[in-house]
């Protein structure tokens, strides 16, 4: 149990970093890797886990030479278009959900989300591409929380894509019938478990913004990966580790993995042109040699499978990772 904004949380697993947020968790792996390594070990503490999930920035490898006047110009990096899924971020009333009240609301807030029932508030992440929705629970508060299990929302782990409806959005599952509707009309009463901001619609940021962005269109060379394609158990490609690191990609829509020692999980989906998503919980936080396999599905926008290669590629088309099937 960890205190977050005055509420007391129950995370997935049991553990995870005092006020990290689904951004933090996302880029846990790939920071953590890439920072602190003393003659081929990884070497890490907490207070470097948490410096580093809040700064981005890397310095350049020894030996490289700067620009000169004489140097071409910097690349630009490939851009896209701003995503209509922008246009979920707001606080909706939840209507036609399966075992849900009139007063339900869902607050989606990139890349978390807040579901207001009367027993508290459930937390999650979800993720939106032009079409595709998912949205997986980590974190409840309240009485929601029951003993050591998380409250199931069944309804809303089902639903994988979404549709405009009017002034609000419809929910669809696989086969495109609406799980739930989605419009405004009013905002949930404080609660004593969770703060008060939750109660007001997000405020859009160019975080956001950049969050739900459009990714670049695969490369023409590379073959998109279908459903099928990804289902099964895949590792990396120039894995030397004994610690098995691994993503299972299961046909219900969900994913398990490890960087060999520290787990991960949550939903995916792909659209068969190229687009893969996936949502990702709390994870462990152990020092490892393996590969950050979880992270590099956490951060995917786009996949692709060429000669037995499946290749993740974020949201600019740059290679996160390579994996070939165990």
């Amino acid at each position: 149990m960890i205190k977050h904004m005055g509420t007391r949380l129950k995370i997935a697993n049991g553990t995870a970093l005092t006020g990290a947020t689904s951004r933090g968790r996302e880029r846990f792996w790939s920071t953590w890797y890439a920072t602190k390594r003393r003659r081929g070990r990884v070497v890490a503490s907490l207070a470097a886990v948490l410096v580093l999930t809040l700064t981005a920035c890397a310095p350049a490898p020894r030996g490289d030479i700067g620009p000169t006047l004489d140097s071409p110009p910097p690349a630009s990096p490939p851009t896209s278009a701003e995503s209509a899924a922008i246009g979920l971020v707001n606080i909706w009333r939840v209507s036609g959900a399966a075992d849900e009240k009139p007063d339900t609301w869902l607050r989606l807030d990139a890349p978390e989300f807040q579901l207001w029932r009367d027993c508290g508030m459930i937390d999650g992440s979800w993720r939106a591409s032009e079409t595709l929705f998912l949205a997986s629970t980590y974190a409840a508060s309240g009485e929601c929380v029951t003993g050591a299990t998380l409250p199931r929302v069944a309804w809303l782990e089902s639903v994988t894509g979404y549709r405009a409806a009017g002034a609000g959005w419809e929910l669809t599952d696989a086969n495109g019938a609406v799980v739930a509707t989605l419009t405004i009309d009013g905002n949930p009463e404080a609660i004593p478990t969770a703060a008060e901001l939750y109660t007001q619609p997000p405020v859009i940021t160019a975080a956001m913004r950049e969050t739900l962005r459009q990714p670049v269109s695969l490369a023409p060379e590379l073959t998109p990966a279908t459903s099928d394609d990804l289902v099964g158990r895949w590792v990396p490609v120039s894995a030397s580790s004994t610690t098995d690191p691994h993503v299972l990609f299961a046909a219900d829509g969900t994913w398990a993995g490890s960087d060999g020692c520290n787990g991960g999980q949550g939903r995916w989906a792909v659209d068969g042109q190229g687009a893969l998503l996936a949502t990702a919980g709390a994870s462990t936080l152990m020092a490892c040699e393996g590969a950050p396999v979880p992270s590099w599905v956490a951060q995917a926008r786009l996949a692709s499978l060429d000669d037995g290669v499946l290749r993740l590629l974020d949201a600019g088309g740059a290679e996160l990772g390579q994996l070939k099937r165990d």
